[in-house]
């Protein structure tokens, strides 16, 4: 076997890889976080043919709702651990701060909408590196500011969309 024969094999095990991950993502079987790091390796340029192992993990434990609305009213809405991210979230907030930590929810869609609607209240949002994150929607004095990590999304990484209308509130989306 040829240098480019081998060079060619790893690349298929890197597909091939990247496509179990993405389904165990999508039902379930993998936090968002533990894509993230499984992929990293995957993709790694020294990672070897030994390092790049076929995925399997055990049945989906969790399956996503659809749809999840969440309504706040002179409190906070904190999420964080192990939980479910539906695929379409809309939270609705008046005087109160959402904070979201993705990096160990478990998603069931190749991508998920984040809704949010906050009147005097700050968005903070976590997610693991390796997953794509869109911003959209407007603030009315508030800030906005997006870390995107160091590590590039993958292909066919799990796609997070934040859509954030906020009156007096500032929305922040770290990385990592």
């Amino acid at each position: 076997m040829t240098a480019a024969d081998e060079g060619h094999d790893v690349d298929q095990l890197r597909v091939d890889a990247q496509a179990r991950l993405e389904v165990a993502v999508g039902e379930g079987r993998l936090t968002l976080e533990e894509y993230s790091d499984k992929a990293a390796v995957v993709w790694s340029p020294t990672a070897d043919r030994g390092q790049i192992v076929p995925f399997s993990a055990a049945p989906p434990a969790v399956v996503s709702p659809p749809q999840a609305t969440i309504v706040g009213v002179f409190g906070d809405t904190k999420r964080s651990g192990r939980w479910s991210l539906a695929k379409k979230t809309l939270a609705l907030l008046l005087f109160g701060d959402v904070k979201f930590d993705l990096r160990s929810a478990t998603i069931t869609a190749s991508s998920s909408t984040i809704t949010i609607v906050s009147i005097f209240g700050d968005t903070r949002l976590r997610v693991p590196e390796g997953v794509s994150v869109e911003l959209g929607g407007f603030d009315l004095f508030g800030d906005r500011e997006f870390d995107g990590g160091r590590q590039d999304p993958g292909p066919g990484a799990p796609v997070i969309r934040v859509v954030s209308y906020s009156l007096f509130g500032d929305l922040t989306v770290r990385t990592g």
